[in-house]
């Protein structure tokens, strides 16, 4: 995912979006879940990461085929931008999924993306996507309901260099918001990362303002078994070098049953959780390390 950085003109990548269908069932994977991210293709031997390209529109002259739509709610008129993205069929689990892209002239801080399984997909028991690179802001600070949970006290006995996560968070631990939507906010630690003394020789140099980064599900999607996800590395992806800092959160996500088309809206915000929240009670406010 790119965005636009303060005086800077082109788009500056911050986080990807994968795809990660888990099959029902029994599959060839004791926990039948797919990974888009690090999949081998068969599309593109000898590469890692299921090829993705936008769906092509036989009605129009452009490769980038996308739907502009205007959509009235109440008094307020918006127009809505969505493209269709495909993804190559996983073979861990034989599923077969596409995720329509969305982005509301209103929140041009927020992709919607919204999952479907094809007709010859096998069957799926959830269908997630997941903000994979939180350790390139240095994500440490996750916003739930029972208070913020920092990775360096959560992994603080970790010492090793894969993934590490524990249990998820269910519902009844997740934010909500005066409309009934859910969201759960995850944040560095630093008041401002790319200025943090030692960011410039780290092995990830941040260069952008600090973001809260954060997952929103509408009140009209939200499942029972709705649960926060998050895994955290000590060292940098494919390297043995510490994260700056110490241990943060590298994959941020909700997770629920696949129902199609549900929504996840992925956002950004420059305000802190509790500026933002808009919840039926105040955050506290957190003092940020310098």
């Amino acid at each position: 995912m790119g965005i636009f950085a303060d005086n800077q003109p082109e788009p500056q990548l911050l986080n990807f979006i994968a795809v990660e269908p888990v099959a029902a069932g029994n599959g060839p994977r004791p926990d039948r879940m797919a990974f888009s991210e690090l999949e081998q293709s068969t599309l593109d031997p000898g590469q890692r990461g299921k090829r993705m390209w936008v769906h092509p529109d036989p009605s129009s002259q452009s490769d980038l085929a996308g739907k502009l739509e205007t959509i009235h709610l109440g008094a307020e008129t918006i127009e809505r931008l969505s493209v269709r993205i495909d993804i190559e069929r996983f073979t861990a689990n034989g599923a077969h999924v596409y995720v329509v892209a969305s982005i509301d002239s209103n929140h041009p801080e927020e992709v919607r993306l919204q999952p479907y399984a094809e007709p010859d997909s096998s069957p799926l028991q959830e269908l997630t996507t997941t903000a994979t690179m939180g350790n390139f802001e240095r994500l440490r600070l996750l916003w739930l309901k029972s208070g913020v949970v920092d990775s360096r006290k959560l992994f603080a006995d970790y010492g090793g260099v894969d993934f590490v996560e524990k249990e998820n968070y269910p519902l009844n631990d997740i934010l909500r918001r005066i409309n009934g939507d859910a969201i759960v906010f995850c944040t560095p630690s630093e008041t401002s990362p790319r200025d943090t003394p030692g960011n410039a020789s780290a092995h990830w140099v941040y260069p952008l303002p600090r973001y809260t980064q954060y997952w929103r599900v509408p009140a009209a999607d939200v499942q029972p078994d709705l649960r926060v996800r998050v895994n955290a590395r000590r060292v940098y992806w494919q390297s043995h070098a510490p994260v700056f800092g110490g241990i943060a959160y590298e994959n941020f996500e909700v997770r629920q049953r696949y129902v199609p088309g549900q929504t996840f809206i992925f956002g950004l915000t420059k305000l802190q959780p509790w500026q933002f929240y808009q919840g039926p009670s105040k955050l506290h406010p957190l003092t940020m390390e310098p």
